[in-house]
């Protein structure tokens, strides 16, 4: 189990931030709402300490929120699922255990980002988990990215992981990215999620400043008892060595290592602590290697093997080779251990010389004047002369750690912490990741080439991937005219040859769109083999084709296409329909190819179709209506009768001559308006669709209309949909009902007509294939404050219940190395057993709250103070 005395100085340093600004720099990333489109706000979120941000680039994906609750039928389908013994929107089961077992479907160039709330903290009968967990979790069920809401009103927080022996396989298995959102914009995405699908963009293109040299800085420790984080930070050393040296010797980054200084406060100078791990009365401070000053190397020891290091790489880069401090870090920390009995001075002595040292610069003896002081004649001047207790080169670590609010740059409070212009890193400590960030720190395109490489920014442009069907990669059509360029931020399209690049305006994704030469064009107009009245052009993927005089099937020398003919009663019958108009327009969309028939077999009027694939009337053609293709009852004719003498006929069953002609001409005069009416409809239609076609060469069109012409397009044989909207130069014809106007076919749930019921009468429509949705791109660390927090493995704590109380512990005594001896908040009037412990911190420190269980130690208040001590928030859960 962790130490007590450890986990505590966790907690001291953040209650007593007066003196840095102690816990986590935020260092926070955009996330834009892309669906509901109506939505402007830009949510803010602040990156964990873990996982692997994709600096400099962004991710478009669809929100989902694992809930019981009900009301969320996008986010969850209405399954209702249920976690136990937490809800399924904490995330601290395995998701696969939940009941119905939950799994996002992973589909080709989409992402997924989860939406789970903190906690559930403060709740009797509940047990929070890590952030680590929570993230681990949604990896697993399919998570692509991970926003933690805010259980409480206020300032976000940066989420952390505890770097131990039981958290280690855990967090190197995390390769997504984790941020906090507040309770405000989490109450808004849910919300919306009640309404309907959300997509968010999550963006991290400017989280780090831009610089032509990228100046990185790395916080670390020569101490290897530190269980895994030491094991971490090692690794990270051992494996961007050759990076770091190969950027600094092309002069693309320049690298500065530090080291962690804590204080003592002035209450506290007489402890063992103080004595055994700071040096010029409690000036400078670090923690003991493993937590027990009785025994093994001391915080003292500790700090003296950092100044060598420290001292080593000044010294080298007054020689011109500052990235030989890589080579030194690296032989000390295999053969200066603390495990071997070698982490001395002798040992470090070995490297130096090993290295080259003796040539450097003014060699040993400058080597010896920045890492050594006299720390008797310091303290006798103290008492005259203040400043006497600085060490130089430590002061300027201080200000190094202390940073700089002015210029935005924030103070370093945790071990390992990475700086990348200015800026904190935030995410996993590992080569990738790592370099990732520093490459986000070069203007955008002025990367160097190592930034593209697979390791560093994912390829995009691979099978499947977002770039790859964005480009059109994919569609055997478009080969020779478009290619996906891996980029760092991304990929980016190259379309030629009939084909052009769009850009979204809102997200700035790229994809390759095809030219629509029949309606974007005069290529129907100038050319005569598309211009003729039974000329067709037919749009291809990056090209065109005009057919030329397209014959008429339905003709006795072209024995009716093919289609049923024949003599009844003296008549004749043919079942051929002539669509050339209708094969004009689909061919100029791209839905049909030149070999699809422009006519089609239909049983005429008053005709219907036999089992054997010809054509037979449905009643006495005498009683058929032509027009309609009704039949009239016998008997229900109104035509005159015989008259009786006088041939006037009967009143009651004929009609005057007069009335007659009157009738007659009043059909006409109906017949003709109708005409007349159905030929402006037709026309002011068509002149519409024209227009919107020629319009929608430069305005996307809606999705709905832009699916259905993408299935179309797939029955049309011109290969499989896109992953992508349809070109923007296509439209739906979509009459007012939904319906999908001359070309039969309905909406997005409608299907397309079967097989002729004819037969032999002609072929039969091609079955249009299921519509693919368009794409998508669709991206917390060590504990804060004390670098030695956990250097030991130690299970995930449980909070006790809230009734529950716990004696006060020893307080650590170190803070962030920016308070003056002397100035401590301790001691008078807090004696052995008063509130303030036996080291007497005082008022500041009773009811200190547990970073890892997030629920205060009950402690008396201190003398003269009666006031609830502060909570502190929990950086773990």
């Amino acid at each position: 189990m962790r130490p007590l005395r450890a986990t505590i100085a966790v907690v001291a340093l953040s209650l007593l931030a007066a003196a840095v600004e102690a816990g986590y720099s935020i260092e926070s990333a955009g996330v834009k709402i892309i669906m509901p489109p109506d939505q402007k706000k830009v949510v803010k979120m602040a990156m964990a300490d873990f996982g692997k941000p994709k600096y400099g680039g962004s991710m478009i994906g669809s929100l989902v929120y694992p809930t019981s609750a009900t009301g969320y039928p996008s986010a969850n389908n209405n399954l209702g699922f249920k976690c136990y013994p937490e809800d399924c929107q904490y995330g601290c089961e395995l998701f696969n255990t939940s009941i119905p077992p939950f799994r996002i479907p992973r589909e080709a160039g989409k992402f997924n980002i989860m939406l789970l709330d903190r906690g559930p903290r403060n709740q009797l009968g509940h047990t929070a988990c890590y952030f680590l967990d929570k993230i681990y979790h949604a990896q697993l069920a399919g998570a692509d990215a991970v926003l933690v809401a805010n259980d409480e009103t206020g300032d976000l927080s940066t989420a952390v992981a505890p770097e131990d022996d039981d958290t280690a396989k855990t967090l190197a298995a995390i390769d997504i990215s984790a941020a906090m959102i507040s309770l405000e914009d989490a109450l808004l995405l849910r919300e919306l999620l009640r309404n309907g699908p959300v997509q968010l963009q999550l963006n991290w293109t400017a989280v780090v400043p831009k610089q032509a040299v990228v100046e990185w800085e790395f916080w670390t420790n020569s101490n290897d008892e530190c269980g895994a984080g030491c094991r971490s930070q090692m690794d990270f050393v051992r494996d961007m060595r050759d990076k770091a040296q190969a950027m600094e010797a092309r002069g693309q980054a320049r690298f500065t290592p530090h080291y962690l200084l804590w204080n003592c406060p002035a209450a506290f100078l007489n402890t063992t602590e103080c004595k055994t791990e700071c040096v010029m009365n409690g000036t400078y401070c670090v923690p003991d290697p493993d937590d027990d000053t009785s025994k093994g190397y001391s915080g003292k020891d500790v700090l003296l093997m950092n100044m060598r290091q420290l001292c080593f790489h000044r010294l080298a880069k007054a020689a011109g080779n500052g990235s030989l401090w890589w080579d030194y870090a690296v032989q000390f920390a295999s053969n200066c251990t603390m495990a071997s009995q070698n982490y001395t001075l002798d040992c470090a002595v070995k490297v130096f010389n090993a290295l080259g040292g003796p040539s450097l610069g003014g060699g040993r003896a400058a080597w010896d004047a920045c890492a050594s002081f006299n720390e008797t004649d310091a303290l006798a001047r103290a008492a005259t002369d203040p400043k006497a207790l600085q060490i130089p080169v430590l002061e300027e670590e201080l200000a190094s750690q202390r940073g700089n609010d002015s210029a935005g740059i924030a103070a370093v409070s945790i071990l390992p912490t990475v700086r990348i212009n200015g800026k904190q890193y935030r995410g996993s400590l590992d080569v990738g990741s790592v370099m990732r960030g520093i490459c986000a720190g070069f203007p955008d395109g002025g990367e160097p080439p190592i930034c593209n490489q697979a390791w560093i920014s994912d390829d995009e442009c691979l099978p499947g991937g977002v770039g790859y069907l964005a480009c059109m990669s994919g569609d055997l059509a478009a080969t020779g005219k478009t290619r996906c360029v891996n980029t760092f931020k991304g990929y980016s399209c190259e379309c030629k040859d009939g084909m052009f690049k769009y850009t979204n305006p809102q997200t700035g994704e790229e994809r390759c769109e095809d030219i629509n030469e029949c309606l974007a064009t005069n290529v129907p107009i100038t050319n005569p083999a598309c211009a003729c009245p039974r000329c067709a052009c037919v749009n291809k993927v990056g090209s065109y084709n005009c057919t030329g005089p397209l014959e008429n099937k339905c003709k006795a020398e072209n024995k009716w296409g093919g289609c049923w003919t024949s003599t009844v009663n003296g008549e004749s019958f043919s079942a051929c329909v002539d669509t050339v108009w209708e094969f004009q327009r689909m061919a100029a969309r791209g839905l049909v190819n030149e070999s699809d028939p422009w006519f089609k077999c239909e049983c005429p009027k008053c005709f219907k179709a036999t089992a054997a694939g010809t054509c037979e009337p449905v009643c006495d053609l005498a009683l058929c209506d032509r027009g309609t293709g009704n039949c009239v009852p016998k008997g229900s004719s109104t035509g005159g009768g015989g008259g009786g003498g006088g041939g006037g006929g009967s009143s009651k069953g004929g009609i005057s001559g007069v009335a007659l002609v009157f009738t007659v001409l009043a059909s006409a005069l109906l017949a003709g308006v109708a005409v007349l009416a159905a030929q402006r409809f037709l026309l002011r239609q068509r002149m519409g669709d024209e227009i919107r076609d020629i319009m929608a060469q430069y305005m996307p069109l809606q999705e709905r209309e832009r699916q259905q012409l993408m299935a179309a397009r797939g029955a049309a044989g011109r290969g499989p949909p896109r992953s992508g909207a349809l070109r923007p130069d296509e439209d739906s014809d979509d009459d007012a009902m939904g319906q999908a106007g001359s070309y039969g076919w309905g909406g997005p749930t409608a299907q397309p007509p079967g097989p002729s019921p004819l037969g032999p009468l002609g072929p039969g429509a091609a079955a249009a294939p299921a519509l693919a949705a368009a794409s998508t791109r669709a991206v917390w660390g060590p504990p804060p404050v004390n670098a030695f927090a956990s250097s030991t493995s130690a299970p995930k704590p449980k909070p006790a219940p809230a009734a529950a109380t716990t004696a006060a512990p020893l307080v650590d005594v170190f803070t962030l190395g920016d308070e003056t001896p002397g100035s401590g908040a301790g001691g008078a009037g807090a004696g052995a057993g008063g509130a303030g412990g036996p080291l007497g911190l005082g008022s500041a420190m009773s009811g200190d709250a547990d970073p890892l269980l997030g629920r205060d130690m009950a402690g008396g208040s201190s003398a003269g103070a009666g006031a609830a001590p502060p909570k502190a928030d929990n950086p773990f859960m």
